[in-house]
Protein backbone atom coordinates (compact mmCIF):
# COMPACT_ATOMS: atom_id res chain seq x y z
CA UNK A 1 0.00 0.00 0.00
CA UNK A 2 0.98 3.67 -0.35
CA UNK A 3 1.83 5.53 2.83
CA UNK A 4 3.36 8.83 3.99
CA UNK A 5 6.33 7.75 6.09
CA UNK A 6 8.13 10.18 8.43
CA UNK A 7 11.89 9.67 8.43
CA UNK A 8 12.98 12.94 9.98
CA UNK A 9 12.72 16.73 9.93
CA UNK A 10 11.05 17.72 6.62
CA UNK A 11 11.68 14.19 5.37
CA UNK A 12 8.30 12.61 4.59
CA UNK A 13 8.30 10.05 1.80
CA UNK A 14 5.41 8.43 -0.07
CA UNK A 15 6.42 4.80 -0.02
CA UNK A 16 5.10 1.32 -0.73
CA UNK A 17 4.78 -0.59 2.55
CA UNK A 18 3.01 -3.83 3.56
CA UNK A 19 -0.69 -3.71 4.45
CA UNK A 20 -0.91 -4.16 8.25
CA UNK A 21 -2.73 -7.16 9.72
CA UNK A 22 -5.28 -6.46 12.47
CA UNK A 23 -4.54 -7.85 15.92
CA UNK A 24 -7.15 -9.96 17.73
CA UNK A 25 -8.99 -6.86 19.04
CA UNK A 26 -8.36 -4.58 16.08
CA UNK A 27 -10.07 -3.54 12.87
CA UNK A 28 -8.28 -2.99 9.57
CA UNK A 29 -9.74 0.10 7.91
CA UNK A 30 -9.36 1.18 4.30
CA UNK A 31 -8.79 4.92 4.56
CA UNK A 32 -10.91 7.23 2.39
CA UNK A 33 -9.95 10.65 3.80
CA UNK A 34 -7.37 11.84 6.30
CA UNK A 35 -6.99 15.26 7.87
CA UNK A 36 -3.73 17.14 8.40
CA UNK A 37 -3.57 18.16 12.06
CA UNK A 38 -1.42 20.85 13.63
CA UNK A 39 0.52 18.00 15.23
CA UNK A 40 1.26 16.57 11.78
CA UNK A 41 2.54 19.94 10.64
CA UNK A 42 4.80 20.10 13.68
CA UNK A 43 6.09 16.61 12.94
CA UNK A 44 6.96 17.71 9.43
CA UNK A 45 8.65 21.02 10.24
CA UNK A 46 9.46 20.72 13.96
CA UNK A 47 9.45 20.41 16.88
CA UNK A 48 9.17 16.65 16.48
CA UNK A 49 7.54 14.20 18.89
CA UNK A 50 7.94 11.01 16.86
CA UNK A 51 10.55 8.97 18.76
CA UNK A 52 13.83 8.56 16.92
CA UNK A 53 16.25 7.18 19.51
CA UNK A 54 14.26 6.31 22.64
CA UNK A 55 11.38 3.93 21.84
CA UNK A 56 7.84 5.12 22.50
CA UNK A 57 6.81 4.48 26.11
CA UNK A 58 3.77 2.40 25.10
CA UNK A 59 4.44 0.89 21.68
CA UNK A 60 8.23 0.62 21.69
CA UNK A 61 8.27 2.09 18.19
CA UNK A 62 10.75 4.57 16.71
CA UNK A 63 10.90 6.28 13.33
CA UNK A 64 10.27 5.67 10.52
CA UNK A 65 6.51 5.81 11.15
CA UNK A 66 3.44 6.43 9.01
CA UNK A 67 1.90 9.79 9.95
CA UNK A 68 -1.70 10.82 10.70
CA UNK A 69 -4.53 10.23 13.20
CA UNK A 70 -7.64 11.96 11.77
CA UNK A 71 -9.50 9.92 9.16
CA UNK A 72 -12.58 8.21 7.78
CA UNK A 73 -12.79 4.93 5.95
CA UNK A 74 -14.44 1.52 5.62
CA UNK A 75 -13.97 -1.76 7.44
CA UNK A 76 -11.70 -4.06 5.46
CA UNK A 77 -11.12 -6.88 7.97
CA UNK A 78 -11.52 -7.59 11.68
CA UNK A 79 -9.39 -9.37 14.26
CA UNK A 80 -10.28 -12.80 15.60
CA UNK A 81 -11.92 -11.43 18.78
CA UNK A 82 -13.92 -8.61 17.14
CA UNK A 83 -17.67 -9.01 16.67
CA UNK A 84 -20.38 -6.80 15.23
CA UNK A 85 -18.56 -5.19 12.29
CA UNK A 86 -18.93 -6.10 8.64
CA UNK A 87 -16.66 -5.40 5.70
CA UNK A 88 -17.56 -2.14 3.97
CA UNK A 89 -19.08 -0.36 6.98
CA UNK A 90 -18.25 3.35 7.10
CA UNK A 91 -16.23 4.17 10.20
CA UNK A 92 -13.86 6.59 11.85
CA UNK A 93 -11.87 6.23 15.06
CA UNK A 94 -10.22 7.77 18.07
CA UNK A 95 -6.51 7.67 17.24
CA UNK A 96 -5.28 7.49 20.83
CA UNK A 97 -3.04 4.63 21.97
CA UNK A 98 -3.60 3.58 25.58
CA UNK A 99 -2.41 0.95 28.02
CA UNK A 100 -5.86 -0.05 29.30
CA UNK A 101 -4.58 -0.89 32.79
CA UNK A 102 -3.53 2.37 34.50
CA UNK A 103 -5.87 4.19 36.91
CA UNK A 104 -7.06 6.66 34.27
CA UNK A 105 -7.79 3.94 31.71
CA UNK A 106 -9.68 1.91 34.29
CA UNK A 107 -11.77 4.99 35.16
CA UNK A 108 -12.69 5.64 31.54
CA UNK A 109 -10.37 8.63 31.16
CA UNK A 110 -8.04 6.93 28.72
CA UNK A 111 -7.28 10.25 27.05
CA UNK A 112 -4.90 10.88 29.95
CA UNK A 113 -3.42 7.38 30.11
CA UNK A 114 -0.05 7.26 31.85
CA UNK A 115 1.53 5.92 28.64
CA UNK A 116 -0.66 7.85 26.18
CA UNK A 117 0.30 7.83 22.53
CA UNK A 118 -1.34 8.55 19.19
CA UNK A 119 -1.47 7.02 15.78
CA UNK A 120 1.07 8.74 13.57
CA UNK A 121 3.32 9.58 16.52
CA UNK A 122 3.66 6.43 18.61
CA UNK A 123 2.64 3.90 15.96
CA UNK A 124 1.76 3.79 12.28
CA UNK A 125 -1.08 6.15 11.41
CA UNK A 126 -3.68 6.87 8.77
CA UNK A 127 -1.76 8.69 6.02
CA UNK A 128 -1.92 5.42 4.18
CA UNK A 129 -4.35 3.25 2.25
CA UNK A 130 -4.96 1.10 5.33
CA UNK A 131 -4.68 1.54 9.10
CA UNK A 132 -5.33 -0.75 12.08
CA UNK A 133 -7.26 0.59 15.09
CA UNK A 134 -8.42 -0.94 18.36
CA UNK A 135 -12.05 -1.95 17.89
CA UNK A 136 -13.19 -0.20 21.09
CA UNK A 137 -12.08 3.13 19.63
CA UNK A 138 -13.99 2.78 16.33
CA UNK A 139 -17.17 4.77 15.58
CA UNK A 140 -19.73 4.02 12.88
CA UNK A 141 -20.40 6.94 10.56
CA UNK A 142 -24.14 7.77 10.39
CA UNK A 143 -25.76 7.40 6.97
CA UNK A 144 -26.38 11.14 6.75
CA UNK A 145 -22.68 11.97 7.13
CA UNK A 146 -20.22 11.76 4.23
CA UNK A 147 -16.71 10.40 4.45
CA UNK A 148 -15.34 13.92 3.90
CA UNK A 149 -17.39 15.28 6.77
CA UNK A 150 -16.54 12.39 9.09
CA UNK A 151 -12.82 13.05 8.65
CA UNK A 152 -13.33 16.36 10.49
CA UNK A 153 -15.06 14.78 13.50
CA UNK A 154 -11.86 14.16 15.47
CA UNK A 155 -10.76 17.79 15.98
CA UNK A 156 -14.39 18.80 16.60
CA UNK A 157 -14.49 16.16 19.35
CA UNK A 158 -11.65 18.00 21.08
CA UNK A 159 -13.85 21.10 21.41
CA UNK A 160 -16.82 19.11 22.67
CA UNK A 161 -14.63 17.36 25.25
CA UNK A 162 -13.24 20.69 26.48
CA UNK A 163 -16.79 22.02 26.89
CA UNK A 164 -17.64 18.99 29.02
CA UNK A 165 -14.68 19.80 31.27
CA UNK A 166 -15.66 23.48 31.59
CA UNK A 167 -19.13 22.49 32.76
CA UNK A 168 -22.06 24.90 32.74
CA UNK A 169 -21.80 27.08 29.63
CA UNK A 170 -25.49 27.85 29.29
CA UNK A 171 -26.05 31.56 28.71
CA UNK A 172 -22.36 32.37 29.11
CA UNK A 173 -20.17 34.79 27.16
CA UNK A 174 -17.20 32.96 25.67
CA UNK A 175 -13.98 34.15 24.03
CA UNK A 176 -11.98 31.72 21.87
CA UNK A 177 -8.42 32.88 21.14
CA UNK A 178 -7.16 31.13 18.02
CA UNK A 179 -9.18 30.67 14.83
CA UNK A 180 -7.79 27.37 13.57
CA UNK A 181 -9.60 24.04 13.64
CA UNK A 182 -9.09 23.66 17.42
CA UNK A 183 -10.51 27.13 17.99
CA UNK A 184 -13.47 26.36 15.75
CA UNK A 185 -13.94 23.08 17.62
CA UNK A 186 -13.99 25.07 20.86
CA UNK A 187 -16.53 27.45 19.30
CA UNK A 188 -18.84 24.59 18.39
CA UNK A 189 -18.38 22.89 21.76
CA UNK A 190 -19.37 26.08 23.58
CA UNK A 191 -22.34 26.83 21.30
CA UNK A 192 -23.65 23.28 21.54
CA UNK A 193 -23.43 23.58 25.34
CA UNK A 194 -25.66 26.67 25.27
CA UNK A 195 -23.24 29.61 25.30
CA UNK A 196 -25.05 32.89 24.74
CA UNK A 197 -22.42 34.27 22.37
CA UNK A 198 -18.94 33.21 21.27
CA UNK A 199 -16.25 35.63 20.12
CA UNK A 200 -13.46 34.04 18.06
CA UNK A 201 -10.17 35.96 17.99
CA UNK A 202 -7.55 35.83 15.24
CA UNK A 203 -4.75 37.92 13.73
CA UNK A 204 -6.08 38.34 10.17
CA UNK A 205 -9.36 38.36 8.29
CA UNK A 206 -8.93 35.03 6.47
CA UNK A 207 -11.27 33.21 8.90
CA UNK A 208 -13.82 36.01 9.39
CA UNK A 209 -16.22 34.83 6.71
CA UNK A 210 -16.21 31.23 7.93
CA UNK A 211 -16.66 32.18 11.59
CA UNK A 212 -19.54 34.52 10.80
CA UNK A 213 -21.21 31.99 8.50
CA UNK A 214 -21.26 29.34 11.23
CA UNK A 215 -22.74 31.77 13.73
CA UNK A 216 -19.81 33.28 15.58
CA UNK A 217 -18.51 36.79 16.11
CA UNK A 218 -14.96 37.46 14.87
CA UNK A 219 -12.29 39.94 15.97
CA UNK A 220 -9.04 40.64 14.16
CA UNK A 221 -6.63 41.82 16.86
CA UNK A 222 -4.49 43.68 14.34
CA UNK A 223 -7.46 46.02 13.82
CA UNK A 224 -8.85 46.41 17.34
CA UNK A 225 -7.62 46.03 20.91
CA UNK A 226 -9.00 42.82 22.40
CA UNK A 227 -9.35 44.13 25.96
CA UNK A 228 -11.37 47.19 24.91
CA UNK A 229 -13.50 45.16 22.52
CA UNK A 230 -14.42 42.57 25.16
CA UNK A 231 -15.12 45.31 27.69
CA UNK A 232 -17.65 46.89 25.29
CA UNK A 233 -19.06 43.58 23.99
CA UNK A 234 -19.71 42.29 27.51
CA UNK A 235 -21.04 45.59 28.92
CA UNK A 236 -18.06 45.68 31.24
CA UNK A 237 -18.59 42.18 32.64
CA UNK A 238 -15.79 40.46 30.65
CA UNK A 239 -15.97 36.84 29.48
CA UNK A 240 -17.22 33.97 31.61
CA UNK A 241 -14.96 31.51 29.80
CA UNK A 242 -11.85 32.08 27.67
CA UNK A 243 -10.33 29.35 25.52
CA UNK A 244 -6.64 29.40 24.55
CA UNK A 245 -6.39 27.47 21.26
CA UNK A 246 -3.13 28.58 19.64
CA UNK A 247 -0.40 27.48 22.05
CA UNK A 248 1.72 30.63 22.11
CA UNK A 249 2.88 32.94 24.90
CA UNK A 250 1.15 35.83 23.15
CA UNK A 251 -2.25 34.15 23.06
CA UNK A 252 -1.98 32.89 26.62
CA UNK A 253 -1.19 36.44 27.78
CA UNK A 254 -4.39 37.63 26.10
CA UNK A 255 -6.57 35.26 28.12
CA UNK A 256 -6.34 36.53 31.69
CA UNK A 257 -7.26 40.22 31.18
CA UNK A 258 -10.49 39.39 29.32
CA UNK A 259 -11.61 36.72 31.80
CA UNK A 260 -14.00 37.98 34.47
CA UNK A 261 -13.34 37.53 38.19
CA UNK A 262 -14.21 33.96 39.07
CA UNK A 263 -14.15 33.04 35.39
CA UNK A 264 -12.51 30.09 33.67
CA UNK A 265 -9.61 29.83 31.24
CA UNK A 266 -9.51 26.60 29.23
CA UNK A 267 -6.11 25.85 27.69
CA UNK A 268 -6.33 23.65 24.57
CA UNK A 269 -3.26 24.83 22.64
CA UNK A 270 -0.07 22.79 22.50
CA UNK A 271 2.97 24.93 23.33
CA UNK A 272 6.30 24.50 21.57
CA UNK A 273 8.12 26.02 24.55
CA UNK A 274 6.97 26.15 28.20
CA UNK A 275 4.88 29.32 28.70
CA UNK A 276 4.86 31.77 31.60
CA UNK A 277 1.64 32.39 33.53
CA UNK A 278 0.84 35.62 35.41
CA UNK A 279 -0.31 33.87 38.58
CA UNK A 280 -0.75 37.09 40.56
CA UNK A 281 -3.35 38.46 38.16
CA UNK A 282 -4.93 35.02 37.93
CA UNK A 283 -5.10 34.65 41.70
CA UNK A 284 -6.33 38.09 42.65
CA UNK A 285 -9.67 37.48 40.93
CA UNK A 286 -9.89 33.74 41.64
CA UNK A 287 -9.82 32.90 37.96
CA UNK A 288 -9.44 29.21 37.18
CA UNK A 289 -7.21 27.52 34.60
CA UNK A 290 -8.35 24.21 33.15
CA UNK A 291 -6.65 22.06 30.54
CA UNK A 292 -8.03 19.61 28.02
CA UNK A 293 -6.35 16.69 26.29
CA UNK A 294 -7.88 15.29 23.10
CA UNK A 295 -11.21 13.53 23.80
CA UNK A 296 -12.77 10.26 24.94
CA UNK A 297 -15.99 9.26 23.18
CA UNK A 298 -16.93 12.69 21.84
CA UNK A 299 -16.32 11.68 18.20
CA UNK A 300 -19.73 10.04 18.43
CA UNK A 301 -21.25 13.35 19.56
CA UNK A 302 -19.50 15.23 16.76
CA UNK A 303 -20.82 12.80 14.14
CA UNK A 304 -24.35 13.12 15.52
CA UNK A 305 -24.14 16.92 15.41
CA UNK A 306 -22.93 16.83 11.81
CA UNK A 307 -25.81 14.49 10.89
CA UNK A 308 -28.34 16.75 12.63
CA UNK A 309 -27.02 19.88 10.89
CA UNK A 310 -25.75 21.45 14.12
CA UNK A 311 -22.19 21.45 12.73
CA UNK A 312 -21.36 22.34 9.11
CA UNK A 313 -18.29 20.18 8.58
CA UNK A 314 -18.02 20.99 4.87
CA UNK A 315 -17.53 24.64 5.77
CA UNK A 316 -14.32 23.71 7.56
CA UNK A 317 -12.65 21.87 4.65
CA UNK A 318 -10.55 24.47 2.86
CA UNK A 319 -8.47 22.22 0.58
CA UNK A 320 -8.43 18.63 -0.67
CA UNK A 321 -5.27 16.97 -1.97
CA UNK A 322 -4.00 13.52 -2.96
CA UNK A 323 -1.57 11.51 -0.84
CA UNK A 324 1.21 11.72 -3.43
CA UNK A 325 1.07 15.54 -3.19
CA UNK A 326 1.13 15.66 0.62
CA UNK A 327 4.46 17.42 1.04
CA UNK A 328 4.11 20.28 -1.42
CA UNK A 329 0.33 20.82 -1.47
CA UNK A 330 -0.20 19.91 2.17
CA UNK A 331 2.68 20.60 4.55
CA UNK A 332 4.44 23.29 2.54
CA UNK A 333 1.14 24.98 1.72
CA UNK A 334 0.28 25.11 5.42
CA UNK A 335 3.69 26.53 6.25
CA UNK A 336 3.20 29.24 3.62
CA UNK A 337 -0.48 30.00 4.21
CA UNK A 338 -1.58 28.50 7.52
CA UNK A 339 -3.90 31.42 8.23
CA UNK A 340 -5.92 30.70 5.10
CA UNK A 341 -6.81 27.13 6.02
CA UNK A 342 -9.01 25.40 8.57
CA UNK A 343 -8.72 21.75 7.51
CA UNK A 344 -6.75 20.29 4.62
CA UNK A 345 -7.98 16.81 3.72
CA UNK A 346 -6.05 14.06 1.97
CA UNK A 347 -8.22 12.01 -0.40
CA UNK A 348 -6.61 8.59 -0.24
CA UNK A 349 -8.97 5.94 -1.63
CA UNK A 350 -9.55 5.73 -5.38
Amino acid sequence: MKAAVWHGHKDVRIEKVPVPAPGPNQILIRVDYAGICGTDRHEYAGPNFIPTLTPHRLTGRTAPLIMGHEFSGRVEAVGSDVRGYEKGEAVTANGSLTCGVCEMCRNGRYNICRKLGFLGVGDDGCFAEYVTVDADKVFRIPKGVTQRQAAVAEPLACGIHAAHLVGDLNGKLVVVIGAGIIGIGAFYGAKLAGAKEVLVVGRNDHKREIIERIGGRYLNTTDRDLNRYVEEWSDGQLADVVYECAGTQETLDLCIPVCKPGGTIMVMGVFETPPRVDLNTLQEAERKILTSQAHINEIGEALACIEQGKIDAEELITKEIRLENLVEEGFEELLRNSGRHVKVLIHISE
